[in-house]
């Protein structure tokens, strides 16, 4: 079975807006939202909080209670800057 190229386009937008509204209810609901980005080392990744901050956070997997280590806040140019180059933010 061979999948198109407007096939793949068409899924690739389905999945994107599956992710979408997860972000969507989870801030909504009061909860934070983890991106992905290849940039960050293998352990860290954003966090997106309902009051708007970004935050990079990595795994503490030596600690229940507080899983992970904020390792930075994210400015407002950063904050734009990855609003720019995630999917999930469009």
């Amino acid at each position: 079975m061979n999948i198109t190229d407007n096939e793949t386009t068409v899924r690739i937008e389905a999945i994107n807006q599956v992710i979408r509204k997860l972000r969507s209810d989870s801030l909504r609901e009061g909860y934070c939202f983890m991106i992905f980005d290849d940039e960050l080392t293998e352990d860290q990744a954003y966090y997106e909080y309902p009051d708007g901050s970004i935050r990079i956070e990595q795994l503490d997997n030596g600690s229940v209670d507080l899983p992970r280590i904020v390792i930075r806040h994210l400015c407002e140019d950063e904050i734009a800057a990855v609003k720019e180059k995630h999917e999930v933010f469009r």
